[in-house]
């Protein structure tokens, strides 16, 4: 348990307060709701679900980058930047460099994935706020690129990544947890025989577009065809947070351990501060 408990309530109530004062339209009853929604579902007994859908915010399956002004500003970056994206990502694959597996699909998925381990590939670019040291040596101007969107950014286990799906995989229906990121997918090589599909709604990939979708609805993917598909993967705030929603969500993250390592709702390593929270929050 945390040191202080009955400190750390006191204030975080007194700042939660604040802040709904001086900034109404920061949204910080969201947060708060939030935080209580967490509460029920970590105490409740009879409520296991690790699923979280924060409040008041839209959740659809897929967006249109016209649906949000950041959401077009990320894919008009990407369509003009997106000849230095592709030729850097050639330029790589000529020079020989090996391309590192993500993970091994049979550990996520089930052994049935196990003869597909290596046939799902990446390359990290960013991750947690901070570019690989590969990345701003072999891709300099997508990471200049990817640079101008760092507002949008998803920080919390977001990244930015070359995917690499070859010939023959298919991965199954699966979900994460919560829905306060959308992914954008960047087409880069997009061959016939590919798709995605999100809540039951099947879209390709082309190249140079952008796709934009939340995973925290059932989705699988698919490469039928007889080429490798490759997208640039960004992992994106939810365009509707607030910048104070986005700051509170950080804190909930060091203090509350809201966020699991692969960026799902993972319940909270200190239940007693937020039951206190929650008891003072009323």
């Amino acid at each position: 348990m945390l040191q202080g408990n009955s400190t750390k309530t006191r204030f975080s109530v007194l700042l939660l307060k604040l802040l709904k004062l001086l900034y109404p339209q920061g949204n910080v009853h969201r947060f708060e709701e939030a935080i209580q929604l967490i509460a029920r579902q970590t105490f409740n007994s009879t409520d296991k679900s690790s699923k979280f859908i924060y409040p008041g915010i839209t959740h659809k399956p897929w967006y249109e980058s016209d649906d949000y002004k950041d959401l077009k500003f990320v894919s008009d970056t990407l369509k003009k930047g997106f000849s230095d994206i592709e030729n850097e990502w050639l330029a790589y694959l000529s020079s020989g460099h090996s391309i590192v597996p993500r993970y091994k699909p049979s550990e996520i998925f089930g052994e049935t994935l196990k003869d597909k381990d290596e046939n799902w590939k990446y390359y990290l670019i960013w991750r947690q706020g901070k570019f690989t040291e590969a990345a701003l040596s072999l891709f300099p101007k997508t990471v200049n690129i990817v640079s101008k969107l760092k507002p949008f950014l998803y920080p919390f286990a977001g990244e930015v990544v070359f995917i690499v799906m070859e010939p023959g995989v298919v991965l199954p229906p699966h979900t994460d947890d919560i829905n306060i990121s959308l992914t954008c997918h960047l087409g880069i090589k997009t061959p016939e025989g590919c798709g995605i599909k999100v809540k039951g709604e099947t879209r390709s990939w082309a190249r140079g577009e952008t796709l934009f979708f939340d995973n925290s609805f059932i989705h699988e993917a698919w490469n039928k065809g007889q080429e490798n598909r490759v997208v640039l993967l960004l992992d994106l705030y939810h365009p509707e947070l607030t910048k104070i929603e986005k700051n509170l969500l950080q804190l909930a993250l060091k203090y509350f351990n809201l966020i699991g390592v692969e960026g799902g709702y993972n319940g909270t390593q200190d239940s007693q501060y937020l039951k206190k929270l929650l008891k003072n929050l009323k």
